[in-house]
């Protein structure tokens, strides 16, 4: 499917550039040449499952689009992953073949364009549901992360109904920012670019301004910003703030911005609200990788605060009588790795309610649905993302469950702990009594490797099992 279209692309537009890296270019042409080339000695080496594991570049975009020309499943690799979880996803996968990563005793090295190519057969292989030509690992909060399996025509389908939403935007230029091997920026910035005729610019990660897994330099990102002038991003809330400080630092730097696709995490509607009305164009939207990613978003003409916006064309969602949000669309999985049993509809673990207008308003997850020592039942992710318009908070982390008062574990910026103090207090003025932050833990814990998720989610019993003692005491005591 995407090499037919790689390959129209190429005759129609043979010229022009489609993929654009630090150093070099691909034109329409070259790139549908690369792709071939690639998928050939893929192809040639009897490849089954392929593992994925590098930063960002344009040669990530060819091997994955090869990968899906040949038939060749690709099992992408978090860089931000440790080394027992890489190494369960090259087991649990029965992958057969990896590029980059650590050398693999036992394994063989072939010569590749495009880093170290590693090549062994395993004794034996899982069984994958049939069509299968991704499996995207999700970060979860265990240390053994599930595998999602997915189908090309599944990818293209939601790469294809987003492509059509944005069509009259005429976007022609993607900064990627997030990591490929996430499903959402391996969707937007790939498929969707692909399917727009748009040119895609892929970075090294540091030079987007990421130092590690945890840590973000603004000055990077506002140089690569002036640099590209790229018309679309997509962000996580914590880029999204740093998006917004710049642009009111420096405006001309986001001028070409014509849509910026925040998620990955609940936002607060404060930081929303003043980016747009600073005149940046952001769009809240909600998914999952077990729904292709992308389920419902804002757009031009169709947006409203506070909600992830409608659905795509040809999902369905439902709440049930526990609040839990329900997604069936075409862009399903086909199951989890090992437990291959493709659901028509995917119970999300998210709380929501959908209005009369289709617009769906998510409230937290259900698994973190908090019963404080007074029976009062509330979300973290609501007052959470609240705190996050506080410009001297880094990242807050609550609990409450059988406290008598809350406890907010707070990582502020360097030398602006009292900031945040007054901050989070004057946030407190605003929220009903049981979903304050009454205590506050500064730590810088809570932003450490391990502690976080792929999109910048707390591990919450990660962090529970390191902090938990700290806790208790901080919310127990006087003040």
């Amino acid at each position: 499917m995407f090499l037919n279209l790689l390959k129209q692309r190429a005759v129609d537009r043979p010229e022009v550039v489609a993929l654009r890296g630090e150093n070099r270019t691909w034109s329409w042409w070259q790139y549908y040449e690369a792709v071939t080339a690639v998928a050939s000695q893929l192809q040639s080496l009897a490849i089954k499952r392929l593992a994925l594991e590098a930063d960002n570049s344009p040669e990530w975009a060819i091997i994955d689009l090869a990968c899906l020309a040949s038939g060749i499943v690709i099992v992408p690799v978090p860089p931000f992953f440790t080394a027992a979880q890489k190494a369960w996803i090259l087991s649990s996968a029965s992958v057969d073949a990896q590029i980059g990563g650590e050398r693999l005793a036992g394994w063989h090295e072939h010569d590749f364009p495009y880093g170290r190519l590693q090549v062994c057969r395993p004794a034996s292989s899982v069984p994958l549901p049939p069509d299968t030509a991704k499996i995207t690992y999700t970060s979860g909060t265990t240390g053994e992360p599930k595998g999602v399996c997915l189908s090309q025509s599944g990818m293209f389908w939601t790469a294809t109904a987003l492509a059509s939403a944005l069509d009259t935007l005429n976007l022609q230029k993607h900064l990627v920012t997030l990591p490929l091997s996430i499903l959402l920026e391996n969707l937007c910035g790939i498929y969707v670019p692909l399917l727009a005729g748009a040119e895609t610019v892929v970075l090294p990660p540091s030079h987007i301004g990421f130092e590690g897994s945890s840590r973000f330099n603004p000055a990077l990102f506002l140089q690569a910003m002036r640099t590209w002038r790229p018309q679309s991003l997509v962000l996580v809330p914590e880029l999204l703030r740093v998006l917004l400080h710049l642009h009111q630092q420096d405006a001309e730097s986001t001028q070409s911005l014509r849509f910026i696709a925040a998620g990955g995490g609940n936002i607060s509607a404060h930081l929303l609200a003043l980016a747009v009305q600073h005149g940046l164009p952001v769009y809240e939207g909600y998914g999952l990788s077990e729904c292709g990613s992308v389920v419902a978003l804002n757009l031009p003409g169709a947006s409203k605060p506070g909600c992830v916006g409608r659905p795509l064309p040809g999902i369905e969602v439902r709440v049930d009588r526990h609040q839990q949000l329900h997604v069936t669309s075409p862009a399903n999985a086909l199951g989890y790795l090992g437990d291959a049993h493709p659901a028509l509809s995917v119970a999300t673990g998210d709380l929501a309610t959908v209005d009369a207008g289709g617009f769906i308003r998510i409230h937290g997850r259900q698994k973190n649905l908090q019963i404080n020592a007074f029976g009062r039942n509330f979300s973290p992710e609501w007052p959470e993302a609240e705190a996050m318009a506080c410009p001297a908070v880094r990242r807050i982390v609550m609990f409450g469950e059988g406290l008598k008062r809350n406890v907010a574990l707070v990582d502020a910026f360097e030398g602006q702990q009292e900031q945040a103090r007054q901050q989070l207090m004057a946030l407190s003025a605003h929220l009903p009594d049981y979903a304050q932050p009454h205590r506050l833990m500064f730590t810088s814990e809570i932003s450490s490797p391990g502690m976080l998720t792929a999109n910048g989610r707390p591990r919450r019993k990660v962090i529970w099992q390191s902090l938990h003692q700290h806790i208790l005491t901080c919310s127990e005591e006087e003040q």
